[in-house]
């Protein structure tokens, strides 16, 4: 439980910090002198379709998190994960939502392995091919873990009927 507390607050840290960023950026943005128009991933898109996106994030940034903060994976962690990936495939009426927990399950076996890589090589016998072998599946499992991302967002992307439509006529205009 103390982890997920510290994930709260890096997580705080992280917005709070990624907001002061924006708000330094944007101001001295001006759209209406600037040719370039905006279009956000998010127009179009409907209250349910924004919260399966924010619960993919966050499922993704906890990962992270869980994997480079060497923790062990605990019955709490699962609840969570799994919670966030099942809300968000209901959400968008996802057919495929118990597949995507069984690979969230095995993503959470890889963050298991590193927590057990690191823990041997902290309490046992610490080796340059032990350290080398943590290295590649944090790798690896970054990877996948962004892949799983990226599909995720894919397929509420697809899921919004506006975005399969092609858009209004406005966008045909500019091609």
């Amino acid at each position: 439980m103390k982890d997920i507390f510290n994930f709260a607050i890096v997580a705080l840290i992280v917005i709070i910090s990624i907001y002061a960023i924006l708000k330094i950026l944007i101001k001295k943005f001006n759209p209406e002198e600037s040719k370039v128009r905006l279009y956000g991933i998010l127009q179009g898109m409907s209250n349910s379709e924004i919260i399966s996106i924010s619960c993919s994030i966050v499922n993704y940034v906890f990962m992270i998190y869980l994997m480079v903060s060497f923790v062990d994976v605990n019955i709490y962690t699962c609840a969570i994960v799994l919670f966030l990936t099942l809300f968000s495939g209901i959400l968008i009426k996802n057919k495929m939502v118990f597949v995507n927990m069984i690979l969230d399950m095995i993503s959470l076996g890889g963050l298991k392995l590193v927590y057990l890589i690191h823990d041997y090589i902290q309490n046992e016998y610490m080796s340059v091919w032990m350290l080398l072998l943590l290295v590649f599946v944090m790798i690896f499992l970054f990877l996948y873990l962004s892949y799983t991302l990226l599909n995720n967002l894919k397929k509420v992307i697809i899921a919004n009927k506006y975005i399969r439509k092609g858009g209004n006529n406005e966008n045909k205009k500019c091609s």
